[in-house]
């Protein structure tokens, strides 16, 4: 296959924004790989449909656990304890809701191209959507890398960010009646 999906999982830091950092890695690496998947036409057919499933359930089952950090552990906590970050994390709420439309477009995209991985249309319709999901996801990576990860780190507490990590942590673990793969 010509994309390992395991390879290139981000080694940062074990602390809450070293983990947050992660999920924007991973963010970027999926929107690369769906980019990928529009421009190439050069690629097997198995292989198009394997990295369009991993970029599927990338984003409809890892992306919202993600959104979820943001929006249940950080935000409340920045509010607290960086309350003068309020509009920047009003910002970063409705980027989550700008990007549910790009998302649903190139999942479709991505569900079609499945059904003729070598039909150049749909392969240029992910190329578009895909470019849509990187360019509305590059801003919004960036708003939070130079004013949340900031604060994060030099305003809220230590053990309230172990607890918020433990938080990010609990909403990943199976539960007891998901059979672990």
């Amino acid at each position: 296959m010509w994309v390992t999906l395991g390879a290139g999982a981000p080694m940062g830091s074990d602390d809450l924004v070293g983990l947050l950092e992660a999920c924007h890695a991973r963010i970027r690496r999926f929107s690369d790989l769906a980019r990928t998947l529009g421009a190439r036409g050069d690629l097997p057919e198995a292989d198009v449909v394997a990295a369009a499933d991993a970029v599927i359930r990338y984003f409809t089952e890892a992306l919202p656990l993600h959104v979820a950090d943001e929006e249940q552990s950080v935000l409340p906590r920045l509010l607290r304890w960086a309350p003068s970050l309020e509009p920047v994390l009003r910002q970063m709420e409705a980027q989550h809701a700008s990007h549910e439309p790009q998302l649903r477009a190139l999942l479709s995209s991505l569900a079609h191209l499945k059904l003729a991985p070598l039909d150049p249309e749909r392969r240029a319709q992910v190329a578009r959507d895909a470019e849509q999901v990187s360019s509305g996801y590059a801003e919004h990576l960036a708003l939070e890398e130079t004013m949340l990860f900031p604060a994060l780190r030099g305003s809220v507490p230590l053990a309230e960010q172990d607890r918020m990590r433990e938080e990010l942590r609990a909403r990943r673990a199976p539960s007891p009646s998901t059979p672990r793969r």
